[in-house]
C-alpha cells in the first residue's frame, strides 16, 4: 500500500516457502528462489534470485509483455510484496508509456471478488465496529467493485486501486469479522432501477451528505437518487457521525503551500485535458448500456436475510474476479485492477495507485443478475495502452479555470458561494492577489490542496473535507474550520457504525445512505 517509484524501479517478491513459480506467454514455468527482484529491461525482464545475498543469481528473460509469479503448488497461496501478503498469483505488467518513468511496472493481482472483499473491509473499518456495519460495507464495496470492473475492463489492464482512489485493501486478512460479513452478504448488491449502484462512501460526512454528480464526478449518469442524498434537507443526518474524530475540526495551511499544490494540480489537469482532446483513437462508445446486457431477474433481499442471525447465502453463479494492480515507480502503492468473472478462485496481485482488469472468464452479466450503472465517464474513453491517464487523472476538471489556477501565487480570500439542499458547500470563490475571482467546485479545491502526482508521497497535511464552515486568510496563513473527513457521497462509515450500535441492521443503514436503492441478490 506504500508507493515504490524510482528511476529504475524494482519489485521484490517473496513467499514463505522460499520459492515462486515464474511464467509468461511462451515461457515455461520455472521455479525461482526468493527473495526475487524483478525489473524491466530493453529485451524483457531481469530477475534476480536470492536477491541481496551472496548467492544471488541473475536471469535475463526475453519476454515481451507481463510476467507472472505463482506460489508453488501445495504451499501458502500468497505472494509477499512491500511487506504485505497478497493473494497470489501476481502479474507484473510493463508500462512503457509512463511519462518520465523508464521501466515502470504495474503489479497486478487478479482475485475473485468474494476473496477480495474481506481485505477491503479490514482496511476500511475499525475492527471493534459492529457486524451490521461490516455487512453494509461489504454490500457497498461489492457494488462499487462490480461497477468499476464493468467500466474499466475493456479500457485498461486494471479496474481498482488499492487505496482511496478506489477502495483500501490489505490483501489477505485473517480477521474473522470481515470474512463473516462478506460470507453473510455473498452476492448481494445495491440496485436502483434495475442497475447496480456505484456505491461511493467515505469516512465521515459531517452530518451533511454530498451529491455525486455535483461534487465527486462529472458523469451525468451519477445524478441518480441513491447518489444524491444531499438533494434534500431531509437527507441531512446532523449528528450521525458526531463520535468521529474528525466530525468537527480546524486546520491551518501556509498560503504558499496551497497555491503551489493548486498550480501543480491545475497544470496536470490541463495536460490530461490536452491529451484527451488530441487523441484520435477513441473507443467506440464506452457506456454501460451497450456493454452490459441485462441478465436474469433478481429478487429483492428480504429484510430478515440481513438480520443479526442470518445464515450465509449460497451463491450459484461464477465468482467475479478482482484484479489488483500497482505501478511501481518512484513510490510504493497498490491498486486493485479489475473485476471479472472467472471460473477459478485464483488471484493476482498488483501494486501501484491505479486500477486494472483481469483477463478471461465469463461475462459480468452472467454472474451479476442486473446491469451495471456507469461509473466514471459518459463520454468515450481512450484505450489506456495508447493514452494513459496523466498522473492517474481520470475525471478532468473541465469546468474549473485551469489556466488561471496554474498562475496562482497568493490567495486573498476564499468564500463559499453555493451549497446543496442539505447545506454542504459545493462551490468556492478564490480571490487571488491580482484581483481575479476564480470559481471552483468545493471538492475540486480539496483534491487540489491534497494533490500529489502519482508516485509521489501523499502530503502529510491534507484538507480533511470540502465541508467547510469558515475560511480565514491571514496573510501567509489560511485557516479552515469544517466538518467531516472525505467526500461525503453515499454511506458515511462512522454514521453506519453509529446506526449499527443503536440496533439498525445493514439494510436500514444502506436505505438511509442510498435513498431509493434496494439490496438484491445478484448471484
Amino acid at each position: 500500500m506504500a508507493a515504490l517509484r524510482s528511476a529504475s524501479p524494482v519489485v521484490r517478491l517473496t513467499n514463505p516457502s522460499g520459492k515462486l513459480m515464474m511464467q509468461g506467454a511462451g515461457l515455461p514455468p520455472r521455479a525461482v528462489r526468493t527473495p526475487v527482484d524483478v525489473r524491466q529491461t530493453a529485451n524483457g525482464w531481469r530477475v534476480v534470485e536470492l536477491a541481496g545475498s551472496k548467492r544471488a543469481a541473475t536471469l535475463d528473460v526475453a519476454l515481451v509483455g507481463p510476467i507472472e509469479f505463482h506460489p508453488p503448488a501445495g504451499v501458502h497461496g500468497v505472494v509477499a510484496f512491500d511487506g504485505t501478503d497478497w493473494p497470489g498469483p501476481l502479474r507484473l505488467v510493463p508500462v512503457a508509456d509512463e511519462p518520465g518513468v523508464p521501466g515502470a511496472i504495474d503489479v497486478v493481482i487478479d482475485v475473485p471478488l468474494e476473496r477480495y472483499l474481506p481485505g477491503v473491509l479490514a482496511k476500511e473499518l475499525l475492527r471493534s465496529w459492529d457486524l451490521e456495519a461490516f455487512k453494509a460495507q461489504a454490500i457497498a464495496a461489492r457494488s462499487f467493485a462490480i461497477c468499476e470492473h464493468a467500466h474499466w475492463s475493456s479500457v485498461r489492464h486494471y479496474d481498482l486501486i488499492a487505496g482511496e482512489a478506489s477502495q483500501a485493501w490489505v490483501g489477505v486478512t485473517k480477521d474473522p469479522k470481515p470474512r463473516e460479513a462478506v460470507q453473510a452478504t455473498r452476492g448481494m448488491v445495491l440496485s436502483f432501477e434495475g442497475r447496480v449502484v456505484p456505491c461511493y462512501y467515505s469516512s465521515t460526512c459531517g452530518g451533511t451528505p454530498a451529491n455525486a454528480a455535483e461534487s465527486l464526478t462529472r458523469n451525468p449518469n451519477h445524478g441518480i437518487a441513491p447518489l444524491a442524498a444531499g438533494a434534500t434537507k431531509e437527507a441531512a443526518h446532523r449528528d450521525c457521525c458526531a463520535d468521529a474524530p474528525r466530525f468537527h475540526w480546524q486546520q491551518s495551511f501556509a498560503n504558499a503551500v496551497i497555491c503551489e499544490r493548486i498550480r501543480r494540480w491545475a497544470t496536470d489537469q490541463r495536460e490530461a485535458q490536452a491529451e484527451r482532446e488530441a487523441q484520435v483513437v477513441r473507443v467506440a462508445q464506452v457506456e454501460r448500456d451497450g456493454r452490459i446486457q441485462p441478465a436474469r431477474a433478481v429478487a429483492p433481499v428480504d429484510g430478515a436475510a440481513l438480520g443479526k442471525n442470518a445464515s450465509p447465502l449460497k451463491g450459484t453463479a461464477t465468482p467475479i474476479t478482482v484484479t489488483a494492480s500497482a505501478s511501481v515507480t518512484a513510490a510504493k502503492a497498490l491498486k486493485v485492477e479489475s473485476v471479472t468473472s472467472e471460473p477459478s478462485v485464483g488471484a493476482r496481485a498488483h501494486t501501484s495507485a491505479s486500477p486494472s482488469p483481469a483477463a478471461g472468464g465469463t461475462s459480468v452479466s452472467a454472474a451479476v443478475g442486473v446491469p451495471v450503472a456507469p461509473v466514471q465517464h459518459a463520454a468515450p474513453l481512450q484505450p489506456a495502452a495508447q493514452v494513459p491517464a496523466r498522473n492517474g487523472i481520470v475525471d478532468i476538471a473541465d469546468d474549473a479555470p485551469l489556466s488561471e489556477l496554474t498562475a496562482l501565487t497568493a490567495i486573498r480570500s476564499i468564500n463559499i458561494i453555493a451549497v446543496n439542499a442539505a447545506g454542504r458547500p459545493t462551490s468556492l470563490a478564490i480571490h487571488d492577489s491580482t484581483g481575479h475571482v476564480l470559481q471552483l467546485r468545493a471538492e475540486d479545491f480539496r483534491r487540489a490542496v491534497n494533490y500529489a502526482r502519482e508516485g509521489e508521497p501523499t502530503p502529510k497535511d491534507r484538507l480533511n473535507s470540502s465541508h467547510l464552515l469558515k475560511v480565514t486568510v491571514n496573510g501567509t496563513e489560511i485557516q479552515f474550520v469544517g466538518q467531516g473527513f472525505g467526500h461525503g457521497v453515499g454511506m458515511c462509515q462512522y454514521g453506519a457504525q453509529s446506526m449499527a450500535r443503536s440496533g439498525s441492521n445493514a439494510l436500514l443503514i444502506l436505505r438511509t445512505y442510498y435513498p431509493g436503492a434496494a439490496v438484491v441478490r445478484a448471484y
